[in-house]
């Protein structure tokens, strides 16, 4: 079975354009299992001013691999805490005020960090190039609205995981039956010999 490193390498090419009133900041990812990447949006508004509710869409296409273009709303609940596994600068970046993008460090605008994420998973990958879209379409309102537009790149690379395959029982006393015979027949043939 296949499993995706998704942080292996990552390029971006990012086109931005500012706007006042946008509030989405970050966009990282990461592993969500044997062929799935989950993809998580950043937000400096609470959960409070969002109200629990996913908003926007993110387009996933094979460069190097036949995949999409996918585009899939985001679908994981908007969430006050950190999701697991995004590393600033290595799977997570960030937009500036002025709307350029990929940055390390959470910038900060309006005085305050990313306090909600929302996410989105894509299924059935294959290690390869993939670019992904979320810019304008990260969403409509000034909650999840981008500081730029752009596409983003990353390179998902396949791993072979999981434990070496244990016989079943039945195999196991096939075998064994098959070598107490080996061993008998070994056994007659040197008596005869003899």
């Amino acid at each position: 079975m296949k499993k995706l490193i998704p942080f292996l390498a990552v390029a971006f090419i990012f086109a931005g354009v500012g706007m006042a009133n946008a509030h989405t900041s970050s966009i990282g990812f990461v592993n969500a299992g044997p062929g799935s990447v989950t993809f998580y949006t950043g937000s400096y508004h609470s959960l409070s001013e969002n109200g629990g509710i996913n908003e926007g869409t993110l387009t996933l296409t094979g460069v190097t691999v036949p995949f999409g273009p996918v585009t899939t709303a985001f679908n994981i609940a908007p969430v006050a805490t950190r999701p697991a596994g995004l590393v600033d600068g290595t799977n997570n970046f960030y937009w500036q005020g002025n709307g350029s993008f990929p940055h390390s460090t959470d910038p900060t605008i309006f005085g305050i960090g990313i306090i909600i994420w929302q996410g989105v998973t894509f299924n059935g990958l294959a290690a390869g190039d993939y670019d992904f879209t979320c810019g304008n379409t990260c969403g409509s309102t000034q909650v999840w609205d981008t500081l730029g537009t752009g596409v983003g790149r990353v390179t998902l690379s396949g791993q072979i995981v999981g434990p070496p395959a244990v016989p079943e029982p039945a195999t196991i006393v096939l075998l064994g039956l098959g070598l107490a015979g080996l061993g008998l027949y070994g056994r007659k043939r040197v008596q005869d010999l003899g």
